[in-house]
């Protein structure tokens, strides 16, 4: 649970306006545990695992009142490896998010790093809330967030989310801020959902250019989830395409269908699986270079308290055609070049705060 610090703030001698519609609030999260895994570099390994369900995170989120339904509010969020200590981005300790922005009856404006538009709907179709910490459970990585760098966050970004009943929408802009060339380094994004009872359905799109401009990568998604019972029901599409550097090269395409459950038979247990087939073509932007990446994984958690779970997990990611050489797959999962499967198993302890 997120607490107030104003009192800690004060107590530690930090300044602190005075305001009586004003507040502060720490809050975060800590895991860890131990994982193995097979197809790596050298074979199979036991490691620690960095909580890969969920973000090793703090963060301070402040709102002010400003009165006629006017809010300012700010987020300062940052990561990292519960393991060593160190930042999960070196050098940037607000990786997860530093905005502020206003909250009013028309709608909310966020200036700063932060998700775009796009990937803010495809949070809300994923089994998991888009907390996967690692390729081999959160593969919407590639497709949803800068697919040059994947970075899941977007630096210099204007946000505007706004609704009216069940209807939400969504736009973002991130200028890349380079003289003399509006495209370099730019990412633009929109999302429509619709929320009706126990059903939500939406689509999105982003636009993103490398920092030279000469290459860019799109996405169009869309997708939906329903509550059964117990039960959540999520199905989604992703379509991917990147454009080629020179005018000989073929434009690599994705299309990615996907689909995943999450069940809670009681309040202390909760059981969610997922599956997704990126079915890809012109890998690298190369000519017949096609292949599969199909990505499953089941998780179960046990609820000690509202704040603190155990957790067991296992994941599979399988690779056919060119996808078995693929330089970003092989950098994020530590695969050798060639690799047919890689299988992860996971178990772990986590606590909120």
């Amino acid at each position: 649970m997120k607490k107030a610090v104003l009192a800690l703030l004060i107590s530690g001698g930090l300044p602190v306006a005075s305001h009586a519609q004003s507040s502060v609030t720490l809050y975060g999260a800590i895991g860890g545990g131990m994982r193995w895994t097979n197809g790596l570099k050298g074979g199979s390994a036991v490691g620690f695992n960095n909580n890969i369900i969920a973000p090793n995170e703090f963060g301070f989120f402040g709102k002010e009142d400003l009165g006629g339904n006017l809010q300012v509010i700010f987020r300062l969020e940052g990561a990292f490896n519960s393991g060593t200590g160190a930042l999960k981005t070196s050098g940037t300790i607000f990786s997860q998010a530093s905005y502020v922005g206003l909250v009013s009856d028309y709608g909310r404006l966020t200036l700063g790093r932060q998700l775009n538009a796009n990937e803010d709907f495809a949070i809300q179709i994923d089994p998991i809330l888009g907390s996967g910490q690692s390729l081999a459970i959160e593969p919407g990585v590639v497709f949803d967030a800068n697919y040059f760098t994947l970075d899941s966050r977007f630096n210099n970004t204007i946000k505007y989310m706004g609704s009216a009943g069940g209807l939400r929408f969504g736009a973002s802009y991130s200028p890349g801020g380079v003289a003399g060339n509006t495209r370099a380094g730019t990412n633009y994004s929109g999302a429509v959902m619709y929320q009706w009872g126990v059903a939500l359905a939406g689509i999105s799109y982003q636009k993103t250019w490398n920092a030279a401009a000469t290459q860019w990568a799109q996405t169009f998604q869309t997708g939906g989830s329903l509550q059964l019972g117990p039960a959540r029901l999520y199905l989604s599409y992703a379509d991917l395409g990147v454009s080629a550097v020179s005018d000989t090269a073929p434009k690599r395409r994705d299309h990615i269908p996907g689909g995943g459950i999450v069940w809670l038979p009681t309040l202390s247990l909760q059981f969610t699986a997922a599956f997704y087939d990126d079915i890809a073509s012109h890998l690298g932007n190369a000519p017949s270079a096609s292949g599969h990446k199909v990505t499953t994984y089941a998780l179960a958690q046990y609820f000690l308290s509202k704040q603190t779970e155990v957790y067991a997990e296992v994941d599979y990611n399988g690779f056919s055609g060119a996808y078995r050489f693929d330089p970003s797959n092989i950098a994020a999962l530590g695969i050798s070049s060639g690799t047919r499967s890689t299988t992860g198993v996971s178990v772990g302890l986590m606590t909120r705060f």
